[in-house]
């Protein structure tokens, strides 16, 4: 038990610092000039060379880091309420001191949210059955298709995204993304970013411990790209939305796809017993509620923030 709760609060430890390096990217935001996801290498090159985004940068590879070490002990039912913990109190945040405000439908988005969070933790609680993970195999040159099959989509999504959020406002009355859609392009990215963590993590124990095997799959490389793209497109999504929606999307969004992920690049199987097969399902179809109830704009008065900073009256 003692174990259990050690663990469980290096987990909130662990995601309240990740979520910090959030505000800090916010921060960052406010100090660059305007990005264009049309102008990746500026983009990179700005956040690089920023000393306020390297510093949340590190927090944010912290905060990953032990998460690794406590949900690879921790039981899904545990770690993700944890996870959600953190989530609601970043979204506080950003209403009670950043000035963000909410409408009541984006309020039950995020209730939604909460609720899937919880459904899909429960779904892995004990007696919770899987088709067990093949944890031998992994994509090869030889068979790529499987990583293909999660890369695809995810680079398909944040693409649109970016091509749409850099349009420019055509009229007084046009309108901007919101940050509903910056979040699964972004999400997208870094759920499959944290699949390929997961990848090298299973390489490495089950090659025991040999970094040559880990750097022999494409996991590395997934990781690095995807988390690369996750972090620009979330950089230019915080320059024009509102932090607590970015935020929730996001991690909802990057946590679905790391699940459907590892079902196709682990062999991973969605529960078998009927209560938690129910529990899983309800937990997708709640989220997809929650996303399609999500204004897909920011409102044309400017009110997301109480006055009025640059993060939603940047025009690109």
């Amino acid at each position: 038990m003692g174990h259990d709760l050690g663990y469980a609060a290096l987990a909130l430890l662990a995601t309240s610092t990740y979520y910090v390096a959030f505000v800090v990217f916010r921060t960052a935001a406010g100090r660059m000039p305007p990005l264009r996801g049309s102008r990746p290498f500026h983009v990179a090159w700005t956040m690089l060379t920023d000393p306020v985004w390297f510093g949340g940068g590190l927090l944010l590879f912290a905060g990953l880091a032990g998460e690794v070490v406590a949900f690879e002990e921790l039981p899904l039912a545990v770690a993700q309420p944890v996870f959600a913990i953190s989530l609601v109190l970043l979204v506080v945040y950003a209403v009670w001191v950043l000035g963000e405000r909410l409408s009541g439908r984006e309020w039950a988005s995020v209730a939604l949210f909460v609720v899937a969070t919880a459904l899909v933790g429960l779904s892995a609680g004990e007696g919770a059955s899987t088709a067990s993970a093949d944890r031998g195999w992994r994509p090869t040159l030889a068979d790529p298709w499987p990583m293909v099959a999660v890369t695809v989509p995810a680079l398909v999504v944040a693409g649109l995204v970016w091509l749409v959020g850099d349009r420019r406002a055509g009229g007084r009355h046009a309108r901007r993304l919101a940050g509903v859609a910056y979040g699964i392009g972004a999400g997208a990215c870094a759920g499959l970013a944290e699949a390929g963590i997961r990848g090298m993590a299973l390489v490495f124990e089950d090659s025991g411990r040999d970094v040559m095997a880990v750097l022999d799959t494409p996991y590395p490389y997934l990781t690095l790209v995807l988390a690369a793209l996750a972090l620009g497109q979330l950089q230019v999504a915080l320059q024009r939305c509102r932090l607590a929606i970015i935020a929730t999307v996001l991690t909802v969004i990057g946590r679905g796809y790391l699940v459907l992920a590892s079902m196709v690049l682990y062999h991973e199987g969605w529960p078998s017993d009927p209560v938690p097969f129910a529990l899983r399902t309800g937990g997708f179809v709640v989220a997809l509620a929650a996303l399609l109830n999500f204004p897909r704009h920011e409102r044309r008065d400017g009110k997301g923030l109480r006055d009025g900073r640059n993060t939603v009256r940047q025009v690109l």
